[in-house]
């Protein structure tokens, strides 16, 4: 097989290790309507099964890194699949809490696993020309593994509400049962496409190189770029290891050297201030926030599902433009768009508190498309450039534990987010929060303005240096 179609397969498996990745975030509202009827469940436990994922992506993203060096970037990747395999087989079997609660744990632990190695291998294997919109490609195919997931649940869920009139309640709950069943089981069919192309998929190139691998390193770069650009790649990969070119010599760089600490930071920064701007508790509580605004019920179901397609629409935007405009001005558009679209809702949630406006229709639909503005920003900038940050930003010898820490980060500032965003609109209202979102983002767009690199076009090698010398190309 040729470059460009090895390329084509890889970004293809790469794409299915992020639908997994989003439909797991996706399904588990749907399945909600049903699990707890079929399934004794107290709150708490019902609660548990929610946030497994959760806790097993945490847990996961603080090892990632580590196993991704150990084992390398290829076995990782099938780990997850296989892990991700496993748990569905678990969850659909389940009869009781136990069962259920594992299964959702290794869904957890599988998504930390790619949501670190599915970036790190397409940044340490791609050429420079299209890394950014082939590692794009993984959050384009997350955006849809979360819509096709609400398709699913609202097809299953059709299906048990055509029983909702049947008298015999054995019935109508054998019909909620296997419709939670089936959402969960939809998902063996990707994870068996994902598994099967990591087996077919090169080592990470440069992990073959640091582990003093260097024809095998060769031969994965010829595999996926022309031979005289993979000769010309494989020297500088060879000379950013050690002056020398010795690769048992770089083991030994730590996180903490001077030349690794601003990369790491910054990284850091641009990972955590991705959740300040609200995205994960917006997308989760949409509805909810919708209803508020004045839309039925409804009619907040509808357009939550057309502010989804928005995500969609305009990952592939941002993934058409990441490698033609770069990723800086990219966070600059999309941050400076997100502010607007969240200054709007503010206002419009403040002036219902304040009675100023009546809560309807009409302040529904501008919340509607103000939120619609807000994925777009998102989707366009942060959404497709995070994943790069997270994997060019970082030096190749602390790369992967570097990532697994930026995620860490992430997830931490999410779940903070998550845990208050309830709390702090019983009290003080939607404004409150949209404020705070706000003016976390404008904070966004200074550090992608002033501080951030331009890596468009450069080798990992070439931004690596850039550092080094206390000069990053701005």
């Amino acid at each position: 097989m040729n470059h460009k179609t090895y390329i084509s397969l890889l970004l293809f498996i790469a794409g299915m290790g992020g639908f997994l990745y989003g439909y797991d975030v996706g399904i588990i509202g749907a399945a909600l309507l049903y699990l707890s009827k079929t399934i004794e469940l107290t709150v708490a436990q019902e609660s548990l099964v929610v946030a497994a994922v959760l806790a097993g992506g945490t847990v996961s993203s603080l090892v990632a890194g580590a196993m991704a060096d150990f084992i390398g970037r290829k076995r990782l990747m099938i780990a997850a699949a296989v892990v991700f395999l496993v748990s569905v087989a678990l969850i659909v079997v389940a009869r009781g809490f136990g069962l259920l609660v594992a299964g959702r744990t290794l869904q957890g632990l599988s998504g930390g696993m790619i949501a670190v190695v599915i970036p790190l291998y397409l940044a340490e294997s791609l050429p420079a020309a299209i890394r950014g919109r082939g590692t794009a490609i993984f959050q384009l195919f997350l955006t849809i593994g979360i819509l096709i997931a609400m398709a699913v649940g609202r097809h299953y869920a059709a299906g048990v509400e055509a029983l909702a009139a049947v008298t015999d309640p054995a019935v109508l709950r054998s019909a909620q049962d296997g419709a939670w069943r089936s959402m969960f089981f939809s998902a063996v069919w990707p994870g068996a496409i994902f598994l099967a192309g990591t087996l077919l998929v090169t080592e990470s190139p440069r992990w073959l190189l640091r582990r003093g691998r260097g024809e095998e390193a060769r031969a994965a770069l010829v595999r996926s770029r022309p031979a005289q650009e993979a000769e010309r790649e494989f020297g500088e990969m060879r000379a950013a290891l050690t002056p020398t070119g010795d690769a048992k010599a770089a083991a030994g760089g730590t996180l903490w050297q001077r030349r690794y600490v601003v990369p790491f930071l910054l990284t850091c920064t641009v990972l955590g201030l991705t959740q300040t701007t609200g995205i994960n508790s917006i997308l989760q509580f949409l509805v909810v926030i919708l209803q508020q605004a004045g839309l039925s019920a409804a009619n907040a179901t509808a357009q939550a599902t057309w502010v989804t397609a928005v995500n969609v629409l305009f990952t592939i935007t941002g993934l058409l433009l990441v490698d033609r405009i770069g990723r800086k001005a990219l966070l600059k558009l999309g941050t400076g768009v997100i502010a607007l679209a969240l200054g709007v809702s503010a206002v419009v949630f403040w002036r219902m508190q304040s009675g100023a406006m009546a809560a309807g229709p009409g302040t529904g639909l501008i919340v509607t498309a103000s939120l619609m503005l807000f994925v777009a920003g998102f989707a366009t900038g942060p959404g497709v450039c995070v994943w790069l940050a997270l994997s060019e930003l970082m030096p190749t010898r602390i790369r992967s534990l570097g990532m697994g820490i930026g995620l860490l980060v992430n997830q931490g500032i999410s779940t903070a987010i998550a845990a208050l965003f309830l709390p702090v609109v019983k009290s003080h209202g939607y404004a409150v929060m949209f404020v705070f979102w706000g003016a976390c983002t404008i904070g966004y767009f200074l550090v992608a303005a002033l501080w951030l690199p331009e890596t468009k076009g450069r080798t990992l090698e070439e931004i690596e240096a850039g550092f080094a010398a206390g000069r990053p190309v701005r």
